[in-house]
């Protein structure tokens, strides 16, 4: 998927782990603000299909069940 620049996501992925110079926490504050910037930038049906879609619902499970404490304390 790329814009009429030929930019695409892999290439904005690698910018991110180029900013990241090795350093994963670095890498994660770069793809957060891209996805920040992407937010912003998109409509708020993009914003709902987005939130809506099947990876972006297995993200959000995930980190529900993250938080969950264990049953049987």
């Amino acid at each position: 998927m790329s814009d009429s620049d030929g930019v695409d996501i892999e290439d904005l992925l690698t910018a991110a782990q180029i900013a990241g110079a090795g350093d994963p926490e670095q890498e994660i504050e770069a793809l957060q603000d891209l996805l920040r910037a992407a937010w912003g930038l998109m409509s708020e049906r993009q914003q709902a299909d987005l939130v809506e879609s099947d990876e972006a619902q297995a993200v959000l499970q995930a980190e529900e069940e993250e938080g969950e404490e264990p049953d049987g304390e």
